[in-house]
C-alpha cells in the first residue's frame, strides 16, 4: 500500500470513529448499526469492515486510541498529582458519551492492556513504588485502582456528572490520602 493509500485509511478510519461518537451523542449503543456508522460516515459497509470486524472491535479499537491519550496524561506528571487527575476527569468528561457505552457495554477499563502494561513498567522502576509494595504485589494494585477508576466514573456517569474534574480529583485524593507517596 503505498503512503496516499496509508493517508486515506487513515482518513476513512477516523471518519468512521467520528461518526461513532457523533452517534452516540444521540443513541444507546445497542442502537447504533453498521449501516448508521456507514450512512453519517459516507462510506460503504466494506469500507467499515476494511477496517473493523464489526461494531464493537470499533468501540475496542476506539478505546484504544482514548487509552493513549490517558496514559500520555499520567507519564507526562508525577504519579497521583492531583493536576494529573484534574486532566484525566477533564479528559473523560470531553470524551463522556464514548465512555459512557464502552464502560456500560464493554465493562472496560480506561486503559487498553498494552497501555496498562507500559503504565505499569514505568511504575515499577519508580523509587517510591518499591519502597509501598513488592513488584509482585505492584499488578494487582494496579489492577484494583484502574477498576476504581472505572467504578468512580460509573457512579460519576449515572448521577449526571454533577461534580466537576476538580471535585473527582480531590476524591481520588483523599481516597488515597495515605498512599499518595507510592505514586510520587
Amino acid at each position: 500500500m503505498n503512503t496516499f493509500d496509508n493517508i486515506k485509511s487513515e482518513g476513512t478510519k477516523e471518519k468512521i470513529q467520528k461518526s461513532l461518537m457523533y452517534l452516540l451523542k444521540r443513541k444507546n449503543f445497542n442502537e447504533i448499526y453498521v449501516k448508521d456508522i456507514c450512512k453519517v460516515a459516507c462510506i460503504n459497509r466494506s469500507s467499515f469492515y476494511s477496517h473493523y470486524e464489526d461494531i464493537n472491535d470499533l468501540m475496542i479499537q476506539t478505546e484504544k486510541g482514548l487509552s493513549k491519550s490517558i496514559e500520555k496524561i499520567f507519564s507526562n506528571m508525577p504519579f497521583f498529582d492531583e493536576n494529573c487527575f484534574v486532566k484525566m476527569f477533564t479528559f473523560i468528561k470531553e470524551n463522556a458519551d464514548f465512555y459512557k457505552a464502552y464502560l456500560t457495554n464493554h465493562n472496560g477499563s480506561f486503559m487498553a492492556e498494552t497501555d496498562f502494561n507500559n503504565f505499569k513498567q514505568k511504575l515499577q522502576k519508580n523509587n517510591s513504588a518499591k519502597l509501598m509494595c513488592s513488584e509482585k504485589e505492584l499488578p494487582y494494585h494496579l489492577a484494583f485502582f484502574s477498576a476504581g477508576l472505572s467504578a468512580i466514573c460509573k457512579v460519576w456517569f449515572s448521577n449526571g456528572m454533577k461534580e466537576t474534574p476538580e471535585e473527582l480529583a480531590k476524591i481520588i485524593q483523599n481516597e488515597y490520602k495515605n498512599k499518595t507517596i507510592f505514586f510520587k
